[in-house]
């Protein structure tokens, strides 16, 4: 494994492109928040898969096909590779994050491998898992978390707020529907006594109404959980597209006095930090014959 490319942003994250040993390239992500209006001040995003076949709607990577799950060594390869490129002058590792690419709960064996590695060779034991809603894996992981006391918090990414709107983003909705996958996110703070995220992208007149709001809140209200709202960032897919800064806000707005709420903080947006644009960018020129970086 080897860094083919490093991104440097304002925000002190950096996005690195890595090269596995078969040329498949996977993307990881260091976010640094040393004023800790986070809960962690320094994580990195590692991904899960080379691609992803979950083919969610508005995702770079899902767009790019599937070649294949990590093993649990490139998924730790990714940690050591950051780790040793930051040196002494980054903040030490609080936690790492599987949300970069691929579908974490469909390579559970390797991830839960890797925790255990971060665990007992970094003394990395706190993370974060961002899943489109396996849901028969979330009670796995919830059961893993608690036999061996790593913490993992649980990001569930919803996005709408019916079956009808969900389907069209997050394919995997026609096999488990909105009220099966947030039975079983409640289950898991139950399990694991950790507050589930609920992350909810808003599109431009796809969810973002005062209508969509409402049953938001229906759906949410009184469960354990907290909601997350974001922007959808823009990977110039036909059909959808962003809403403003002002507009999460409205939303943020008609929802806060009635469910726990934040707004996502983003980082990496000038560096294509979003999941997958980096991969893409050096696929479509090496396809193209252009001279890659």
């Amino acid at each position: 494994m080897k860094i083919l490319r490093k991104i440097q942003g304002h925000d002190l994250s950096e996005k690195y492109l890595i090269e596995l040993d078969d040329q498949n390239t996977v993307e990881a992500i260091y976010m640094c928040d040393p004023e800790r209006t986070l809960t962690f001040s320094s994580t990195l995003c590692v991904s899960s898969q080379a691609g992803c076949a979950v083919g969610c709607a508005f995702c770079a990577t899902g767009r790019q096909g599937f070649a294949r799950s990590l093993e649990e060594k490139e998924i730790v390869g990714q940690v050591l590779l950051a780790v040793k490129d930051g040196g002494k002058k980054r903040m030490p590792l609080e936690a790492v994050v599987f949300a970069g690419m691929g579908e974490p709960l469909y390579n559970m064996e390797n991830v839960t491998a890797a925790m255990l590695s971060l665990r007992d060779e970094l003394g990395i034991s706190r993370h974060e898992l961002a899943t489109a809603g396996v849901a028969p894996k979330i009670g796995e992981m919830a059961r893993f978390s608690r036999e061996t006391g790593i913490m993992i918090r649980l990001n569930l990414s919803l996005h709408a707020p019916t079956d009808e709107k969900r389907a069209q983003l997050i394919p995997l909705t026609a096999r488990y529907d909105i009220k099966t996958l947030l039975n079983a996110a409640e289950e898991y703070a139950h399990m694991t006594g950790a507050t589930v995220r609920v992350r909810y992208m808003l599109i431009r007149g796809l969810n973002d109404s005062e209508e969509d709001a409402r049953a938001l809140i229906r759906r949410l209200r009184g469960r354990p959980f907290k909601l997350i709202l974001s922007g959808y960032n823009d990977n110039g897919i036909a059909g959808l597209e962003p809403v403003s800064r002002a507009d999460i806000e409205a939303f943020y707005n008609r929802v806060k006095g009635e469910i726990p709420c934040g707004i996502f903080r983003s980082f990496g947006a000038e560096i294509a930090g979003g999941c997958g644009q980096l991969r893409r960018i050096y696929c479509e020129n090496k396809r193209d014959g252009v001279e890659i970086w």
